[in-house]
């Protein structure tokens, strides 16, 4: 497995954005598993630096509590 930090940002915005929405998330072990199922080693500390990174970006990306998962808000 690859350790390479801006595919990863990429993977993970590519994730959030095309697999999640208002009424369906991903847990962070999803997210991590898709992500190293492209290849790329991941971190649960370095997805949520490269989730907040893309929140500071500017992408709606919200936490739900309820069933712990990421979605992106369109």
């Amino acid at each position: 497995m690859v350790k390479n930090v801006r595919m990863r940002l990429l993977l993970v915005m590519q994730v959030l954005t095309e697999q999640t929405d208002t009424t369906h998330g991903m847990t962070m072990k999803e997210i991590l598993e898709w992500v190293a199922s492209k290849g790329i080693a991941g971190e649960r500390k370095s997805v949520y630096e490269d989730i907040h990174a893309l929140q500071e970006f500017g992408l709606p990306i919200i936490y739900h509590t309820e069933d712990k998962t990421y979605r992106f808000q369109q």
